[in-house]
Formats: structure tokens, C-alpha cells, sequence
């Protein structure tokens, strides 16, 4: 006999919360008992897509619906920590989209109550189940690109351009996330710059983190949403080989260099010590396959596992407080310009 599938409402149906929807409703193991949106006119072109589907304006009426276990927040961000709350302490489980909550206090205390009241809590970082980051992930702990010296990572495009937040908290939340989870550490130290060119907004446009992790290992972080061409590119360099992974290059993610730079002897130049130079050693390239699933239905898929098992969810409340505290070290950084700082460890 099958398990009873999981009574989950969906809130929020803006920009995002449609492809959740859709996730959602595809999953065998789910049922979309509710939708929850305060537009009328939202609301009721997807409550004739989902007709059996209880219809609230307001998420305190969801959470007041003892018939839901479970809840996929896509509500504005400024609401994100009041409504997971809201929702947590009515006994749901939660998964919420980024950012968790506004601040990195607001959403250590999410985490403390859901800790607390043994509910699952998820926070959508969902390249995390992107098969080309597993995949990277598998050949960074298989060794096959040696000893990690630096990741340079770029997500720049031309726009869309945010008024509640600057580029760092909005595009960069993704490529920190995938170093903690790459690199399974916080870095030590963070130092970042950025600049707002449009007179009178005081929101950056453009930042550049510099981040340096454990064992030496350099990360780059570019973001900005003033540049004219869509880059979504990621570069891991290690001591035996190289490897690109480009979300844009639907057809090769993952490109795998056979190169590497390295120390070859040299005679000592007379009334000198020197007898090593650097050289490139070449190699060729090799095209790695990844599986072709949609991450947004993987990410679903283990949320609802997790409510079943009660395991941790990957992405969980405390690797959301992470990748806050990064972002939060980086943006001082950028504020103080450009003085290290040291990221609180949840």
C-alpha cells in the first residue's frame, strides 16, 4: 500500500510560485490542498488549474487549516520570516524561498523554533540539486582535479534590477551557497566592493567577494545585473586538472580541462637561486554528462522525503544561516570599504 500523500499549500503565486506550484502538482507523493495568494485575479486563474484546491488570501488562514501538513512559501522576501513562523508554530512544515528571513537574528530564531518544535525546515537554494553542482561535487571529493587552489565564479545579466535589495543579496545567495556545499566549510575571512552607479540609489549594482576558505583555497564571487551579456559561470582550478561549469550552456555544463600549471626545474641563472619556473602542462578537454532532471522537482521531491523520514533536508534552516552570515560578512565588507571580516558561524 502506498503512503498517504502530503497535504502541502502553496503561498504565494507571483513571479516564482507558479513553478513551485507546478512541481508540486506533478509529484506523485503530493496533493496541493490549498493556494494562497492575496491577488484575487492570481489566485483564481490557478484555483481553476487546481480545482479541488481550498483558495485563502491570507497565510494565517493556512496555517489556521488543521487539514495541511505542509507549506511552500513564495510570499514577498520581507515576509518570508514572519509567514514561516506563522506557519511552524501552527505545525507545518516549511519550505521557504530565499531569503529565510531579512535579517541573520530573525533567522536564527526560525531556526531555534523549528528546532524546537521538531519541524521540518527548508530554504529554497535550489542549485544545490542542480545535477551539474553534484557532479562537480563528486569530482572535487573524488580528487580528480587534485588539491582545490581557486573557484572564480561570475553570475552577471542586464537586470532584472531590484529596488528591496543590492546585487550581492540577490544573485549571490546562489554561488554561496554552492561553495559551502562544494567545499563543506566557512570561509575565514571575507573582504568585498561594490558600487552603485545610478545617481541617488543607494543600492549596489556590482560587487566582487573575495572569499578565503580552509587549506588555502581562494573563491571569487562577480554578481551584478548591469551587464549585457547572461554569464552564469563558475571555473574550479586545482593542482591536476580544471573544470567550467556554465548553467547557460544547456548542452555542455561541465567541462573537465586536463591541464594544470606547474613547477618544472630550470638551471639557475648565474648569480641567482632560481632553478623552478612555472609552465602550462597541456591536456585536453572532455564534455562530462549530467543527468537532465529538473533541480526545482528534485528539490520538491526531497522536501517531501524529509517531512516523511524527519531527516535534515539538504539546504536546511541552519545552511541558510550560513550562507546569510556570508553574505551578511560581505556586504559590511562592502560598507566599510572593503576591510576583512570574519563570518559568524551559526
Amino acid at each position: 500500500m502506498s503512503a498517504p500523500r502530503i497535504r502541502v499549500a502553496q503561498c504565494g503565486l507571483g513571479q516564482w510560485g507558479p513553478n513551485l506550484l507546478r512541481n508540486l502538482a506533478q509529484n506523485p507523493g503530493a496533493e496541493v490542498a490549498a493556494l494562497c495568494d492575496p491577488d484575487a485575479t492570481r489566485l483564481d486563474i490557478f484555483a481553476r488549474q487546481h480545482p479541488a484546491a481550498r483558495v485563502y488570501t491570507d497565510v494565517a488562514q493556512v496555517a489556521a487549516d488543521p487539514a495541511i501538513h505542509a507549506a511552500v512559501l513564495a510570499t514577498p522576501a520581507g515576509l518570508h520570516g514572519e509567514h514561516a513562523l506563522m506557519l511552524l508554530r501552527a505545525g507545518k512544515d516549511v519550505l521557504v524561498e530565499k531569503p529565510l528571513a531579512m535579517t541573520l537574528r530573525a533567522a536564527r530564531s526560525l531556526v531555534e523554533e523549528a528546532r524546537r518544535l521538531g519541524r521540518v525546515l527548508m530554504v529554497g537554494h535550489t542549485f544545490l540539486f542542480n545535477e551539474s553542482v553534484k557532479r562537480t561535487k563528486h569530482e572535487i571529493e573524488s580528487g580528480t582535479l587534485g588539491k582545490l587552489q581557486l573557484i572564480l565564479a561570475q553570475r552577471l545579466s542586464l537586470g532584472r534590477i531590484r529596488q528591496d535589495c543590492n546585487a550581492l543579496w540577490n544573485l549571490a545567495p546562489h554561488d554561496v551557497s554552492i561553495l559551502l556545499h562544494w567545499l563543506g566549510a566557512m570561509p575565514v575571512s571575507v573582504s568585498a566592493r561594490g558600487i552603485a552607479f545610478r545617481e541617488g540609489h543607494t543600492q549596489e549594482d556590482f560587487a566582487l567577494c573575495v572569499l578565503e576558505f580552509p587549506n588555502r583555497v581562494i573563491a571569487s564571487i562577480q554578481v551584478s545585473w548591469l551587464n549585457p551579456v547572461k554569464i552564469r559561470q563558475m571555473t574550479i582550478v586545482g593542482t591536476e586538472r580544471m573544470l567550467v561549469y556554465d548553467d547557460v550552456d544547456d548542452a555542455n555544463p561541465l567541462t573537465l580541462f586536463h591541464q594544470r600549471i606547474e613547477e618544472v626545474s630550470v638551471p639557475a641563472a648565474e648569480g641567482t637561486l632560481e632553478r623552478y619556473r612555472l609552465a602550462v602542462r597541456p591536456g585536453e578537454s572532455q564534455s562530462l554528462p549530467v543527468p537532465g532532471k529538473e533541480p526545482l522537482s528534485e528539490e520538491i521531491a526531497h522536501f517531501l522525503d524529509c517531512i516523511r523520514t524527519r531527516a535534515m533536508p539538504i539546504g536546511s534552516g541552519v545552511d541558510a544561516l550560513r550562507v546569510m552570515s556570508v553574505l551578511e560578512a560581505c556586504d559590511w565588507s562592502i560598507k566599510h570599504g572593503g576591510a576583512p571580516r570574519i563570518p559568524d558561524e551559526p
